[in-house]
């Protein structure tokens, strides 16, 4: 049930970004090499940035991304991260953002929460693909226990 609930809420961000004009909307689907506790696993995502460029050149955003993995055999991970992005275009058509995150796991029939921080750079291809590389670490509240979650992604962006 959580897992339906989750995917309609991306699907409904979506849908919001459709009609969001000021904004440089990019959908993404991408791998990441996560490490849950100590144990690195592969998880697929999908996603979506939307950012904005100030007068001064700095770029604010924000993204969602969904995804799913196998940390082992038996035991699947999904996850939601929401990220606030501010950036600047520091070579052109490459982007360099800071990022803060907030991150919802569910595995283990639990959940966990937590906050967290990272980076990416961004470089645009042509004007409706880029590719982005991010690095974020979280720490999260699972029941009682604390752990770490970090990931490093490799996404290809379309815009439309």
């Amino acid at each position: 049930m959580k897992k339906r609930y989750l995917a309609l809420s991306l699907v409904a961000s979506f849908v919001t970004l459709l009609n969001a004009n000021d904004f440089d909307t990019k959908v993404s689907v991408g791998a990441t090499s996560a490490k849950l506790d100590g144990e690195t696993y592969t998880q697929y995502g999908l996603g979506y940035t939307a950012n904005t460029a100030l007068n001064n050149g700095i770029i604010l955003g924000f993204g969602n991304s969904l995804y799913y993995g196998n940390v082992d055999s038996g035991r699947e991970v999904t996850t939601l991260d929401l990220d606030l992005r501010a950036g600047y275009e520091i070579y052109q058509d490459l982007i360099a953002f800071g990022l803060g995150t907030g991150v919802y796991q569910y595995f283990d029939d639990n959940s966990a929460t937590g906050v967290g921080y990272g980076a990416s750079l961004e470089y645009k291809l042509t004007d409706n693909v880029a590719v982005e590389g991010t690095y974020k670490t979280t720490n999260m509240r699972y029941k009682t226990d604390d752990y770490d979650y970090s990931t490093s992604n490799v996404a290809i962006k379309f815009n439309y």
